[in-house]
């Protein structure tokens, strides 16, 4: 997957979500605070219809501007 996203260049309308990985364990946290969830940023490029074309995934530090380069 990560071969295929270095070929693929998103453009056009191009969506951004940011979105948490991971499961409960017992005793930690729950919800985003939770230490046993990673953040990551999505991202897709739609076609005329809007259907996605492209996507990819790529795990931040958190959802800050300087992190996810916008």
């Amino acid at each position: 997957m990560s071969e295929r996203e270095e070929t693929c260049i998103l453009k056009g309308n191009v969506q951004i979500d940011g979105a948490y990985l991971g499961g409960e364990r017992p005793g930690g946290m729950v919800g985003r605070g939770s230490e046993n969830k990673v953040p990551i940023v999505a991202s897709l490029s739609p076609n005329q219809v809007g259907n996605p074309l492209y996507v990819t995934m790529s795990p931040v530090r958190g959802f800050t501007s300087e992190e996810i380069g916008i």
